[in-house]
């Protein structure tokens, strides 16, 4: 795969931190990312942001605004993330790694 040079010069950058911390460090500190949002999806603070979601495309509808993303997408957008977070970060991170195809 050919990156573009602004994804190479990303890599590179991302490259120095990893030497900057250490193969320990810059996992732990990918972990930690990654964690962070992991950690938040527990099912309350999911279903009182469906709520909220919701509450606001009702808004957005009667003042006539008009999203690209609907609401009820958002909100199966942030299910299937509280559904992901029920799986390490580590199994997530090699699952990725085997299936995910991505692009820069």
């Amino acid at each position: 795969m050919k990156l573009s040079k602004e994804a190479q010069k990303q890599m590179k950058e991302i490259q120095a931190l990893e030497n900057k911390y250490g193969l320990v460090g810059f996992r732990t500190g990918l972990t930690h990312l990654v964690d962070v949002g992991h950690g938040n999806l527990d099912d309350e603070a999911v279903d009182n942001t469906i709520k909220e979601i919701l509450e606001k495309g009702d808004a957005d509808k009667a003042d006539g605004k008009i999203s690209i993303m609907t609401p009820e997408f958002q909100c199966e957008i942030l299910r299937c993330s509280a559904e992901l977070a029920k799986f390490s970060v580590w199994m997530l991170f090699a699952y990725i790694k085997k299936y995910v195809e991505v692009e820069i």
